[in-house]
């Protein structure tokens, strides 16, 4: 198994924050918000607002969601955060 730990600077397009091989159980992926900005989290698509707006992640929070086998997570900003103001934390059996 292997711990899986990576910092990101979110823009206004979606970045890729997780993703979770397709052999890998049910995984809990910590996601901690750095910035003084929120970001917002979902699929390929997220957006900030309207019908595809993520979950919030506000700033200086810490936030726990449960991905499943093949799930990819993407992250978005308003504006754009601090350098590598967004970390993730998670474990992985396939990790590669």
């Amino acid at each position: 198994m292997a711990l899986i730990h990576q910092s990101f600077t979110v823009g206004t397009t979606p970045v890729l924050l997780a993703t979770i091989a397709a052999k890998d159980p049910e995984t809990t992926v910590q996601i901690v918000n750095d910035d003084n900005n929120s970001i917002y989290i979902g699929d390929l698509t997220v957006t900030t607002s309207g019908v595809d707006k993520g979950l919030t992640v506000k700033k200086d929070s810490v936030y726990s969601i449960r991905l499943n086998a093949g799930d990819k997570l993407y992250g978005v900003a308003a504006t754009s955060t601090g350098a590598n103001a967004v970390s993730v934390l998670y474990s992985s059996i396939f990790a590669s």
